[in-house]
């Protein structure tokens, strides 16, 4: 990318950028927090969460003294809830080991719990202006737009070639208005579809422009269909408490849910759940539900049970109890009483 080009590019950002809450800072503690919400999760899903993230805990120590719990209620609804339980464990680690003041070094940042090359690069660029590099979707598409780059994206070879000429870039450019600028250009303008490429400040050097070609880049190979699941879902009452039980799997890990079993009918999966400890009455059915992960699809039948012998060591809780505690998205939906 020429140097005119960077110039533009900024020079657009600086007079076009969205009015983003997280992005009117340049402090490292608010940069982490909005990039690990914005990892799978919409900006316009990101923002009130951000807003109200950022006021119940302003510093990363605030972050550090909640309990883990507390945490996950804040951010329950936005998924993927192991990379909340990493910014935790990383914020327990900069309380102790830099006493509260965030990481300066690329090295530093990096070696936090759950934060990878594109975190690190956004928090060096943005908050510190040094000149290391930050691609996700929206750069691969900006980039391999601009150069005509058509290899399959999915391979992680083929990534860093991106990477590779990122980081020319911005070792020539602004790196904390260069940075914001490929994210805001590929949110806004060079998109997936709906693109408006000719208002791009980019156009005069863009190859896909250029060409004609815009809809051939990025290159991505086809994903396999994603694995359906079907499961009973039981609320089980036990006198005046539901019982649940915590996630300790990757997916959905130390969040909360009913008792669930992967079943494809209701006769065996009340024997699994006598088998976890638990004799009961059906006494309701509370109706289908699904919900969709990234890579796999929840078919959910719900059911509400009488427990007439209770063996296991689930949780029991209050539905108060209940409303405090931090569901699982999947399995909050579902509609209780």
């Amino acid at each position: 990318m020429t140097k005119e080009a960077i110039e533009k590019l900024e020079q657009w950002y600086l007079d076009n950028k969205r009015d983003l809450s997280f992005r009117k800072t340049r402090n490292p503690y608010h940069i982490y927090v909005s990039e690990v919400m914005l990892q799978q999760t919409q900006v316009d899903t990101v923002i009130p969460y951000f807003d109200r993230f950022i006021v119940k805990y302003p510093t990363i120590t605030d972050l550090a003294n909640a309990p883990i719990e507390e945490v996950l209620k804040m951010v329950e609804g936005l998924g993927y809830y192991r990379r909340f339980r990493n910014m935790h464990v990383a914020a327990k680690i900069i309380k102790d080991k830099y006493q509260g003041d965030f990481p300066k070094t690329y090295e530093a940042v990096l070696a936090l719990p759950g934060v990878g090359r594109y975190t690190a690069g956004a928090i060096m660029s943005i908050a510190y202006n040094e000149p290391y590099g930050a691609v996700d979707g929206n750069v691969i598409r900006v980039l391999s737009r601009f150069y005509g780059i058509d290899l399959d994206m999915r391979k992680e070879r083929n990534r860093k070639v991106i990477e590779k000429l990122n980081q020319e870039n911005i070792e020539r450019a602004t790196p904390w208005i260069y940075t914001q600028a490929l994210m805001e250009l590929g949110a806004t303008l060079v998109t997936h579809k709906n693109h408006k490429m000719h208002l791009s400040p980019l156009k005069d050097w863009c190859y896909a422009t250029l060409n004609n070609r815009v809809d051939d880049f990025p290159f991505f190979s086809k994903l396999k269909s994603k694995k359906e699941m079907m499961y009973y879902v039981f609320i089980v009452n036990d006198g005046d408490c539901i019982l649940l039980r915590r996630r300790e799997e990757e997916l959905l890990h130390g969040m909360y849910e009913y008792i669930q079993v992967e079943s494809e009918s209701l006769n065996y999966a009340l024997e699994s759940l006598e088998n976890l400890g638990i004799v009961g009455n059906v006494t309701n059915n509370l109706g289908t539900y699904k919900h969709v992960f990234s890579h796999i699809v929840w078919h959910m039948n719900v059911y509400a049970v009488e427990a007439m012998e209770n063996r296991s060591d689930f949780i029991k809780v209050t539905l108060e109890e209940l409303k405090k505690l931090p569901m699982a998205t999947a399995h909050k939906k579902i509609k209780v009483r």
